[in-house]
């Protein structure tokens, strides 16, 4: 487990992993911290005024975002296809390419996440040691750097 002042190395990086999606429980693994101490963490970011914390706002906010890309791109996808070829321009196509290529990179991170964190749970399954779990993660995953 995570020992006492480990907070401001750990807390940024459950934050990013809990807007990526990332469950508190599959967090907690990761991180080698309590879900209890996650909890704490999350709700300590909740101000008096607001509905959610800081931790949900950006996870709403970052799907959010990728959502919009989404539409975006099928939105350009239909116009373009509703178009001659000769009324299609390089800059339009560029458009097009660019943002296919961030949901694609996204996509492809999405998925790294899920098999990292089901990676650790294996891991930590066979008994393997904290250490030995952070290897693997920064070596093989390159996460947690």
């Amino acid at each position: 487990m995570a020992k006492k002042g480990d907070k401001a190395f750990l807390e940024p990086q459950a934050r990013r992993l809990y807007a990526d999606g990332s469950s508190l429980t599959s967090i907690g693994s990761i991180l080698d911290v309590s879900v209890t101490t996650l909890v704490r963490w999350k709700s300590e970011t909740k101000q008096p005024h607001c509905d959610v914390d800081e931790w949900d706002r950006a996870r709403s906010q970052k799907r959010g975002n990728i959502q919009r890309l989404r539409d975006l791109f099928e939105d350009q996808l239909l116009f373009l296809e509703g178009i001659s070829a000769r009324e299609r321009s390089a800059s339009m196509m560029d458009t097009l390419s660019k943002m296919g290529a961030l949901l694609e990179r996204w996509d492809k991170m999405e998925k790294a996440q899920r098999v990292a964190d089901d990676v650790v749970k294996e891991v930590r399954k066979a008994g393997l040691t904290s250490e030995t779990v952070d290897d693997i993660r920064r070596q093989i995953l390159g996460i947690g750097e």
